[in-house]
């Protein structure tokens, strides 16, 4: 069985590729230049490569060491990771709360939340990871995740989850599209009309695939996206109209964009979803109540400011 690497080797190699010399790396890990060099050559000797080739007083990385290097920042990354929760188990019972979450909800509502938790969670740090709802579900199950903001799959086996409101979808389009004259849009207003699509395997995708396919009517596809939090984006800059969940909406308040409710129905279900007959953390349930309430005030809000007059 091979010997485990000598953890200093690893920290010398690290200091080099940061700091781009022995002499930095031997100040940033209080050695001297000389002792960082044996750390370097014995790490080349064990490992059988050449990391670092000498041009004169300077020396190049490699190839070998660049590809090196990210395997080595993976691991000093989870040995910081291990060091932040000691930390946080030093100044509080309550630790570290894990929270993953679709990216729709990462860039507004969530941050709204998690203040209102920290108000009166004062101690504890909470780690945000942003994915898809399949991904974080999976970590989720692998205990990576203490809760996910997501979709439930459709097999939910080792699961539980706290349903949020069904949101239903809109379509958005540039202020000045003709469209927008409209105090609704249907699926066969988007005939022809250059559109910016989600995703081929996102839910609303496929709902918005079977009412365009039932209706007959192929819009003029200019770009995919995988997130409706970034169709916004496309859509403000006249690139074409898309159809999206309100809560992707949400932060982004630009007179560009003139928003509309869209028929058929195009629903949206994401809930707090937890591992089953695992305890819950208490900090989980009290961001899921403050999520709550972000969503609901904030899509109260965006209802509100969209315009209800106009041609049908």
């Amino acid at each position: 069985m091979a010997r485990p690497l000598n953890f200093r080797q690893l920290e010398a190699f690290r200091a080099v590729m940061l700091t781009g010399s022995m002499t930095g790396a031997g100040h940033a890990m209080s050695i001297s230049q000389p002792a960082v060099s044996r750390l370097i050559h014995d790490l080349e000797h064990e490992l059988k490569l050449v990391l670092f080739q000498r041009q004169g007083v300077q020396i190049i990385a490699t190839e070998a060491a660049v590809r090196l290097y990210s395997e080595v920042e993976r691991h000093f990354t989870g040995a910081d990771r291990i060091r932040e929760a000691a930390r946080a188990i030093r100044l509080s019972t309550a630790g570290y709360l894990h929270v993953g979450t679709m990216p729709n909800l990462a860039s507004h509502c969530l941050p709204e939340a998690i203040g209102l938790l920290l108000r009166d969670h004062p101690d504890i740090i909470v780690s945000v990871h942003p994915d898809s709802s399949i991904n974080l579900v999976s970590m989720l199950l692998h205990a990576q995740l203490d809760i996910v903001f997501g979709t439930m799959p459709p097999d939910p086996d080792g699961l539980e989850h706290d349903p949020f409101p069904s949101t239903q979808a809109v379509c958005v389009m540039p202020a000045a599209h003709p469209l927008a004259r409209k105090k609704r849009i249907s699926v066969n207003d988007l005939d022809g009309q250059d559109f910016v699509a989600l995703g081929q395997a996102s839910r609303q995708r496929m709902q918005l695939n079977n009412a365009m396919l039932t209706a007959g009517v192929r819009p003029n596809i200019r770009v995919e996206t995988m997130h409706s939090s970034s169709a916004i984006g496309y859509v403000s800059r006249g690139i074409g109209i898309a159809v999206i969940d309100p809560i992707a909406i949400i932060g982004h308040r630009t007179p560009k964009v003139a928003i509309r409710p869209f028929t058929p129905a195009i629903s949206l279900d994401f809930s707090a979803v937890y591992r089953r007959n695992v305890p819950r953390p208490d900090a989980a349930a009290a961001l899921t109540r403050a999520l709550r309430r972000v969503v609901d005030d904030k899509l109260g809000e965006l209802g509100a400011r969209t315009p209800r007059t106009g041609k049908d």
